[in-house]
């Protein structure tokens, strides 16, 4: 959530559900939904402890190689195929088109 609040360009939760088909959109949804209440919907952060953990978290996946396993499994090599990866792509453009248009619409 920390990076949906600093990001201009974040991850959406469809794509997480792309990434990890264990958890469905709704169940993503319904656990963001809950955290958001718990917190009672206070998602201030400061910039420094933002960036504290934003490079904190990245240094740890860049250890673990976890860009190199999803570079592959999204590339198509030992994981899902290229041309699967675009259909992943192209619904994720055409969920964030449709959210910006019913957001518009709603304004």
């Amino acid at each position: 959530l920390a990076s949906k609040v600093w990001q201009d360009l974040s991850s959406w939760n469809i794509e997480f559900a792309s990434v990890y088909p264990q958890f469905s959109l709704d169940a993503i949804n319904r656990l963001e939904l809950a955290f958001l209440k718990f917190i009672k919907w206070d998602l201030y952060i400061s910039s420094s402890l933002y960036a504290k953990y934003y490079f904190a978290l990245r240094s740890l996946l860049e250890k673990s190689g976890f860009r190199d396993r999803y570079n592959q499994m999204v590339g198509g090599i030992g994981g899902i195929a290229a041309s699967e990866a675009l259909k992943v792509s192209k619904r994720s453009e055409a969920v964030k088109e449709e959210a910006l248009q019913q957001l518009s619409r709603s304004m």
